[in-house]
């Protein structure tokens, strides 16, 4: 037999003990605070953006108002024209509940309105749609106050720069079958913020 080093024991016993410690180094604990904050995190941020940006209160708007039972009421602005039917409009929009009654007014002989959640994305109230010998002449749209600034910006991104007019306290865009009317600035009051759209045959266009 080969005798053996009296010291290859204890050297096997120190080479194990190092790995034993390296395997126990390598093992990955989060402090506890860090992972309070990344808790935090996690919760705070859907919250931040729900309630304190502009897109997360948007969004949070329409969910609460479609849930109430409230439909959309989404129409692109090149389709608003005086050819236009009362019929066209209910066939396009069959869940937005009109109630129509003859009314003559500056507007038209007859009105069609209805409660809405929403109109082109933005949260809204009502619309009002206006006839006059069977054709569209003047759509209202109720939009929420807190929401003008970005309906403004929206039109400027879809139609261009509009004209200011009545000393600036209104803005027009010119759109191929009317013209689209807003206030310039936030209205104080909710009941003024309406977006309008009115017919040639009303403003003395072509």
């Amino acid at each position: 037999m080969r005798p053996q080093c009296p010291h290859a024991g204890a050297a096997r016993r120190v080479h194990a003990g190092a790995g034993g410690y390296n395997a126990s180094a390598m093992r990955f604990q989060l402090p506890r605070l860090y992972k309070l904050l990344l808790a935090l995190v996690v919760v705070i941020g859907p919250f931040y953006w729900l309630v304190l940006t502009e897109d997360g209160r948007r969004r949070s708007d329409l969910f609460i108002l479609h849930i109430l039972g409230k439909p959309s009421f989404n129409i692109a602005y090149d389709r608003l024209t005086g050819t236009v039917t009362e019929a066209d409009i209910a066939e396009q929009f069959p869940k937005v509940e009109f109630q129509c009654a003859d009314r003559p007014s500056a507007l038209g002989a007859r009105v069609c309105a209805a409660e809405i959640a929403s109109f082109n994305g933005l949260p809204a109230r009502r619309a009002a749609l206006h006839y006059g010998a069977g054709r569209l002449t003047a759509l209202r749209l109720d939009y929420r106050l807190h929401y003008h600034g970005l309906l403004t910006e929206s039109l400027r991104n879809g139609l261009g720069e509009p004209v200011a007019q009545a000393r600036g306290s209104t803005l027009h865009w010119r759109t191929g079958g009317g013209t689209i009317v807003l206030p310039a600035n936030a209205p104080e009051a909710p009941v003024d913020a309406a977006l309008m759209w009115l017919a040639p045959a009303l403003t003395g266009g072509d």
